[in-house]
């Protein structure tokens, strides 16, 4: 009898322990649409304007000490139009992974501020449809460093983001042509024949500002807004800047 006592009084702690706990773990899915510009002097000298959608899953999980771990894919799609006209559209796919280590420098009743490394490996490739037409890519992966400030106000939370690259490689061909039969998945991350980079030769800082809604407590409502700057250094640069308006889902528990 004490021990069947003993037992429940354990597991009616833990379920306590549970309900007052705050969730850890964060589940991310966000979707919108964007513009900006582009221009890789290997495959065009015009400049284009860009339209596109891009998605975005993520997840965290939160330590006991506020620490976060970060893991995150984000996909693009995009229409590239240049001002000569339609008849030279492109179009651009876009892949990133990103994982973060985020160590909590100071928190307040509202405030919280982190700062930790990344790492991110992601690939863009730029085609047209025609038969024999030109592509381009550029391929990176390396360190970048990243901070985060969130600010608490009963229901909502608002969360501001910047990452920049410390040490990258990135891989981009010279001119070349598209053939039949040739798939975009095949151009999507490679690799060969790059260079490593540091902020000096490519500069891309990342910003993100996130207001959430929380409606339960495993479930918010969120929107963000998404700026990418890119800017590569050789001997025909490539250039673009996007920003996006994103609306999704967190669910936490």
């Amino acid at each position: 009898m004490k021990a069947l006592l003993l037992t429940i009084l354990v597991f009616f702690t833990l379920n306590v322990q549970a309900q007052t706990d705050p969730p850890r773990n964060r589940i991310t899915l966000m979707a919108g649409f964007g513009g900006g510009q582009w221009k890789d002097q290997f495959y065009s000298p015009l400049s284009y304007d860009v339209n596109s959608a891009l998605w975005q899953f993520g997840w965290e999980r939160s330590t006991r000490q506020g620490h976060i771990f970060v893991f995150e894919t984000q996909s693009m799609a995009a229409k590239l139009t240049p001002d000569a006209g339609e008849q030279f559209e492109s179009e651009m796919i876009g892949f990133e992974l990103q994982a973060a280590w985020l160590w909590k420098l100071k928190e307040t009743n509202r405030w919280q501020f982190h700062l930790g490394p990344e790492y991110s490996i992601g690939s863009q490739v730029t085609t047209q449809n025609d038969d024999g037409s030109s592509y381009s890519y550029v391929s990176t992966h390396g360190l970048s460093a990243t901070g985060r400030a969130n600010y608490r106000l009963d229901r909502w939370n608002f969360t501001g983001q910047l990452s920049l690259p410390l040490f990258m490689y990135t891989a981009r061909p010279p001119y070349a042509d598209y053939t039949e039969g040739m798939e975009v998945s095949d151009l999507l991350f490679r690799m060969e024949n790059g260079d490593w980079q540091n902020p000096s030769r490519y500069l891309a800082p990342e910003v993100r500002v996130k207001a959430e809604y929380e409606l339960r407590r495993w479930v918010g409502l969120a929107a963000q807004y998404h700026f990418a700057y890119q800017d590569l250094e050789t001997n025909q640069p490539v250039s673009s800047s996007t920003h996006h308006v994103q609306v999704g889902v967190n669910f936490k528990f």
